[in-house]
């Protein structure tokens, strides 16, 4: 009897990319945490004023984008590297 490999499936290389994404998770996780304590111990809801609040906020949280996209891209790298 023959066996038909048609159907099967391809062998799967380990996924490193889910580290990447854990650890574009943690790097986000980590950053609120900092902004959130930032924000209630230095009261900074009752000294700055609101436009600045808001500003110092948007980009906080941009900056901890493009960290967290930055740690997934570092994974990958070290994916694709290991690969090659």
């Amino acid at each position: 009897m023959a066996v038909s490999y048609m159907y099967s499936r391809p062998l799967r290389r380990p996924r490193i990319h889910y580290i990447g994404i854990a650890a574009a998770c943690m790097t986000t996780l980590v950053g609120l945490a900092f902004i959130a304590t930032g924000v209630v111990r230095l009261d900074l809801l009752e000294k700055v004023q609101g436009d600045i609040l808001a500003m110092a906020l948007a980009i906080a949280l941009v900056v901890l984008g493009v960290l967290s996209i930055a740690s997934y891209a570092v994974v990958r790298a070290i994916e694709w590297a290991s690969h090659h």
